[in-house]
């Protein structure tokens, strides 16, 4: 069996090396010859597959290490055959953690208040519920719209797109579509962003083409853009990089544990579609981490940035690209070095933490040791 694999997919060759030729090729660069005879192909969002990838191809499975497949002809792919999964869901965790950690940047920086603030989450899937569910601990008021799942659930409630305004945080979790019927594609244009009030924050972690790039230059200057994704990628626009709050280059959904888990997912799809055999290859367990935090009385956010704090790469991101000539060159070598971010279901603190907040800490997932004494530290 040969099986060709996107080379910057970690722990590929921990679930696969063992089910026969394993051939790595970077997932912008993979070419229907490098694929021709080929049983089995893994890839991300990077590279794009149709008829002129895969005709006359003996591949037999696709699997593809994302939660959305904006990027694969699945039409094409049931004609010929060829079976397809997603790693549905398997970054659900790390992009509401991300989420988080964005808020509590924002907090800090007294963007966003403590108290009671109105959060619009458009879409929710099983990760823009997640998000809800953690913004909720926070006592944000929760709009969903979800006009998808609100035709399908007689018990779902969900606002309109155009009724949603005067709100303090928008978070976009909906996949790139361009279908009749509630397309995604630049659906956050002129229209939605002239009615959102001064100072709302803009949050996109899902596709960079859900916004209208040139809407948002022109009537979206009154927001607080933070931008995980962006459109073009990865030649991003220097006019998007400077002007937007946080920047990160496309990493809400990466961690240590959701590369892992997405491998997994991948490897029992193609065991299940009787691809291969299963489990003829041991792999790793989950990792977790343990960190000591120094000071008394932390705050929840400090407890979050000191896991993960987006300012960080937003800063050196923002350094390495806005005047670069090869913007996409480094933006891809951002990405693919962002490889040390633990879950907070994966980590363990040691830290004197505010009476108030130690709720909202185990609530986020984060466990800590209750006998944490400055002393001790």
């Amino acid at each position: 069996m040969k099986i060709v694999a996107d080379a910057h997919l970690p722990y590929v060759q921990d679930y696969f090396s063992s089910y026969g030729e394993l051939v790595l090729i970077p997932g912008r660069e993979i070419t229907a010859a490098q694929v021709k005879d080929a049983d089995m192909l893994l890839v991300r969002s990077v590279t794009v597959v149709d008829k002129n990838l895969l005709t006359r191809s003996s591949v037999r499975f696709v699997g593809s290490v994302t939660t959305g497949h904006d990027h694969v002809d699945i039409n094409f792919l049931n004609e010929a055959g060829i079976a397809f999964s997603t790693a549905h869901g398997f970054n659900a965790p790390p992009v509401a953690d991300y989420v988080m950690s964005v808020i509590a940047f924002l907090q800090k920086k007294k963007l966003l208040s403590n108290g009671k603030q109105r959060a619009a989450i458009i879409g929710a899937g099983q990760i823009g519920s997640l998000v809800a569910k953690k913004l909720s601990y926070l006592g944000m008021e929760i709009l969903l719209c979800d006009p998808l799942r609100a035709e399908k659930e007689k018990n779902f409630s969900s606002i309109d797109l155009d009724a949603i305004s005067q709100v303090d945080l928008i978070s976009l979790h909906v996949p790139l579509t361009t279908t009749p019927t509630h397309a995604t594609k630049h659906f956050i244009n002129a229209a939605f962003l002239q009615q959102q009030k001064p100072g709302c924050i803009l949050l996109n972690s899902s596709r960079g083409a859900v916004i209208h790039t040139d809407d948002l230059l022109k009537k979206g200057q009154h927001l607080h853009w933070c931008f995980d994704v962006f459109d073009p990628e990865p030649n991003i626009r220097t006019d998007i990089l400077s002007q937007a709050y946080l920047t990160t280059p496309h990493i809400a959904g990466y961690s240590i544990q959701s590369k892992m888990r997405g491998m997994a997912m991948m490897r029992d799809a193609a065991v299940a579609k009787k691809i291969i055999e299963p489990h003829t290859q041991s792999t790793p367990d989950l990792p977790s981490q343990h960190l000591s935090f120094a000071g008394k009385s932390l705050r929840w956010q400090d407890i979050v940035l000191g896991i993960f704090n987006p300012s960080t790469i937003s800063s050196i991101m923002k350094s390495k690209l806005i005047s670069a000539k090869h913007k996409a060159a480094l933006f891809d070598e951002m990405r693919h070095q962002f490889n040390y971010r633990h879950e907070f279901a994966f980590t363990r603190i040691t830290a004197d933490i505010h009476p108030d907040d130690k709720k909202i800490v185990k609530q986020l997932g984060i466990s800590y040791d209750e006998n944490f004494s400055p002393s001790s530290d």
